[in-house]
Order: structure tokens, then C-alpha cells, then sequence
């Protein structure tokens, strides 16, 4: 299984899972860092989140996690 290093770099469009009030939900964003063991998400709202696990973070629909930044 890759890391999350591995497998998303700076600049990626990500989803990450978050938890509010009002019930879970996929918030967009891109990765702005990696920090072993994790990466470091910027949400559209301006929010950063470290994420640490692969089940909170995917690629954003219509792109791969290995997409360069555009």
C-alpha cells in the first residue's frame, strides 16, 4: 500500500472527508505541503488539515492524484 506521500503531491486536487455539525462531508481542495507520514490539504474556504488517512482523502472527481498542478 503506498503512502499518502506517495501517492499525492503539492499541487494535487483533492477531496478530503470532514466532520461538521451538521453530519460528513467532501470538502475540495489541493495539497499545499507533504509531511511524512501525511500531507497538508488547503480547502477552498482558505482552512488548512493535515491528513494522516487514506480513507478521508481522494482525488478530486475528473482528475487523478498524480495530475500536475494546473
Amino acid at each position: 500500500m503506498k503512502r499518502l506521500v506517495e501517492l499525492y503531491r503539492p499541487g494535487c486536487p483533492v477531496e478530503i472527508l470532514l466532520q461538521g455539525w451538521d453530519g460528513a462531508a467532501w470538502c475540495p481542495g489541493r495539497v499545499v505541503a507533504q509531511a511524512h507520514p501525511g500531507v497538508w490539504v488547503q480547502v477552498e474556504d482558505g482552512g488548512r488539515w493535515f491528513v494522516t488517512n487514506g480513507r478521508r482523502i481522494r482525488p478530486r472527481p475528473g482528475t487523478e492524484a498524480h495530475d500536475e498542478p494546473g
